[in-house]
């Protein structure tokens, strides 16, 4: 039995907006904090380097673009799993019920991945961003993430309505 997933529209563009939104996040809350916007983005290519964290605060152009891979990597992952719980839920409550629960399992999926990242992977595979981020800088990074989660679907839905009128 399939599972329905569409790759390209269920996984690859809700991961790179949720990548691009929490990305524009982290350089945003870096500025308000009085960091470079680069510090937090670059901060989990300690993964990397974990030689080299503290060096983050001005990042090298090798830690940013690490740091930037590994952030875009791991947020097309997480829309993976969102996918997957979509694809259960759809399943179950079939496909007209499924849609309004999509904020939620966004939402769901965007604390998985917090907890994931601060509570059970070991500190050398956390993203960094605390070195550089108050705990509610990096809660706002979060909710970018998933707002991105569910973007594309918000805005396909949009359209769709509006070409229909």
């Amino acid at each position: 039995m399939t599972l329905g997933i569409d790759p390209k529209r269920d996984i690859l563009w809700p991961g790179i907006m949720a990548g691009l939104l929490s990305t524009a996040a982290l350089a945003a809350c870096g500025r308000l904090h009085g960091t470079r916007a680069a510090a937090p983005v670059s901060a989990v290519s300690h993964w990397v380097w974990p030689q080299e964290v503290n060096q983050t605060a001005r990042p090298e152009p090798r830690h940013f673009l690490t740091g930037l891979a590994i952030h875009q990597i791991m947020s097309i992952g997480w829309a993976a799993g969102n996918a997957l719980a979509f694809a259960a839920v759809r399943r179950s409550l079939g496909h007209r019920q499924a849609h309004g629960r999509r904020i939620a399992l966004a939402a769901a999926t965007t604390l998985a991945a917090a907890a994931s990242d601060y509570v059970v992977v070991p500190k050398r595979f956390t993203p960094g961003f605390e070195y550089h981020l108050p705990v509610a800088h990096i809660a706002a990074v979060y909710v970018a993430f998933g707002a991105g989660l569910v973007g594309p679907f918000l805005f396909s839905r949009a359209s769709r309505a509006t070409s229909a009128v």
